[in-house]
């Protein structure tokens, strides 16, 4: 098996790198300021859209749409803690890009239905639920955590199985 790895690593070599994803990465004004605009988006822009759609009809769901896709565009495609970053122009990630919308269609329609039935049942639990701890001045009550975590663990599987989708898409052979 050693010969194997070896004789792969020096067609490495020999054969130039196409993949512009894995490149050594140079500035680009336009990627900046996309990931800017998401970044904002996903943080302060989702505090604020809570902030003010809390109270209205379906406004948490909303809310929680917004930063739930900012989130899964900026740890889907860029380079965090070590994993490789992806680039919209790549040739192995357009194609990609449709597969990807449309797994995001689902996992959008699965975070709304969840939002909406965990808050159906928010009027038939108990106080201790809906209020915070006295331990500290900052805690949320249980059911606010307990929202919090199921659209968490919800987006985390959907960045995880998006960046496999494009590492096999990486990985596959080109066809010409």
């Amino acid at each position: 098996m050693l010969w194997y790895a070896t004789a792969m690593m020096l067609m490495e070599d020999l054969v130039p790198n196409t993949d512009p994803c894995t490149k050594p990465s140079a500035f680009s004004w336009s990627r900046c300021i996309l990931f800017t605009f998401v970044f904002l988006t996903f943080i302060p822009g989702g505090m604020i859209l809570f902030f003010f759609l809390s109270d209205r009809p379906y406004g948490v769901q909303v809310a929680s749409m917004v930063s739930y896709t900012a989130a899964v565009i900026l740890y889907t495609f860029s380079k965090n803690r070590g994993m490789q970053r992806y680039l919209f122009h790549c040739p192995f990630v357009r194609p990609q890009l449709p597969v990807l919308a449309r797994r995001h269609a689902y996992f959008l329609v699965a975070l709304f239905a969840l939002q909406t039935a965990v808050l159906q049942l928010r009027s038939h639990l108990s106080p201790f639920w809906l209020t915070a701890g006295s331990g500290s001045k900052r805690s949320a009550p249980p059911f606010v955590m307990l929202l919090g975590v199921l659209c968490i663990v919800l987006c985390l599987s959907q960045i995880l199985s998006n960046r496999s989708l494009l590492d096999r898409a990486h990985e596959a052979p080109e066809v010409a």
